[in-house]
C-alpha cells in the first residue's frame, strides 16, 4: 500500500488491515442490528481494531524515528495478539472439557441459572437450560430444582418465579421446585442458592447439579466450586449461529474470574 513516495505498507500490513476492518464491520453489525452492545460484540470489535493498529505498523518509511517506533509496536502487538490467542484456546479448551455431563447421576438438589426474561416469559436461552432441567426431573422424581433468578430493572416479577411457573405448567409438581429470587450474577445464583439450602440441610457438606448453558458450564462449575462439596453439571445446548458471540463474550469473563479469583477445585465432577 503506497502512501506518498516516502512511506508505505507492507502486504503483510495491508491484509492485517483488510482482515482486522472486516472483522470489526461484523462486530459492529452484531452489535448494532443482532445482540446490541455486550462483551462479545465489543470484544469482536476490538479484536478487528488492534489486527488493523497492527497492520498499520508494517510501514517503511524514510523517518527513521518512525520506522523505529512502528516496530517497537509492533513488537508489542505480536506479543499481545500471541498472548490472545494462547490465552483464548487454553480458555475455551477448558470450557469444552466442562461440557462433560453428568445425566446419569442422582443428585437431590438441582440448581438452574437465569438466563433473562422477558415481560414473564423465560428468554430462549432461560427456555432451553429449563428444557434440560425439565428432562432431568422427570428422570429423577426425587430430585428438587432451586430456580435461581432475581428482579431485572423494572421488571415486576422474578426471573425465579418465571422458572417457576414454567416448570409447573410443564408438569413439575410446584412442591419440587424452590426458588432464590436475590441474584443478579452468576455468582450470587450459587452462594443465594448455597444460604437457601443450609437454611434447609444446616452446614453439613451438600452436593449439587448445575443447569446452565454450554459456553457458560465452565464458569459456573469454578464458582459453584466454593460453595458445593461436589458439583456436576449438565449442559444445554447453544445454536451454532449465536455461539461465536458467546464464545468471546464468555472468554472475556473466564479470563475476568481466573485473574480475579485464580480458584481450582477437584470438586467439580470434570473426569
Amino acid at each position: 500500500m503506497e502512501l506518498g513516495q516516502s512511506f508505505s505498507i507492507s502486504k503483510v500490513g495491508t491484509r492485517l488491515i483488510t482482515i482486522g476492518g472486516s472483522i470489526a464491520f461484523l462486530g459492529l453489525l452484531l452489535m448494532l442490528f443482532i445482540y446490541g452492545f455486550t462483551f462479545g460484540t465489543a470484544g469482536i470489535v476490538t479484536v478487528g481494531l488492534t489486527l488493523s493498529f497492527y497492520g498499520i505498523t508494517f510501514v517503511t518509511t524514510a523517518n527513521k524515528k518512525m520506522e523505529l517506533l512502528c516496530g517497537l509496536i509492533r513488537v508489542l502487538c505480536s506479543a499481545i495478539l500471541i498472548l490472545g490467542v494462547v490465552s483464548f484456546i487454553y480458555i475455551e479448551a477448558l470450557i469444552v472439557q466442562s461440557l462433560k455431563s453428568n445425566d446419569n447421576v442422582n443428585i437431590k438438589y438441582v440448581v438452574v441459572l437465569g438466563a433473562g426474561i422477558q415481560g414473564e416469559q423465560p428468554s430462549l436461552t432461560l427456555g432451553r437450560r429449563l428444557d434440560k432441567s425439565i428432562e432431568y426431573l422427570n428422570a429423577n422424581p426425587d430430585a428438587q430444582i432451586v430456580a435461581s433468578g432475581g428482579f431485572g430493572p423494572e421488571a415486576t416479577i422474578s426471573e425465579a418465579e418465571v422458572m417457576k411457573r414454567y416448570f409447573v405448567a410443564h408438569g413439575i409438581n410446584e412442591a419440587r421446585i424452590l426458588k432464590e429470587e436475590r441474584s443478579a450474577t452468576s455468582d450470587e445464583n450459587l452462594r443465594y442458592t448455597k444460604e437457601l439450602l443450609s437454611g434447609i440441610n444446616g452446614d453439613k457438606p451438600q452436593d449439587i447439579l448445575v443447569i446452565t448453558s454450554d459456553y457458560h458450564m465452565f464458569r459456573a462449575k469454578h464458582i459453584a466450586g466454593k460453595y458445593f462439596s461436589k458439583v456436576y453439571g449438565i449442559a444445554s445446548e447453544t445454536p451454532t449461529a449465536i455461539m461465536v458471540n458467546y464464545a468471546v463474550r464468555e472468554y472475556l469473563a473466564v479470563l475476568k474470574l481466573l485473574a480475579l479469583s485464580p480458584y481450582t477445585s477437584s470438586n467439580t465432577g470434570m473426569m
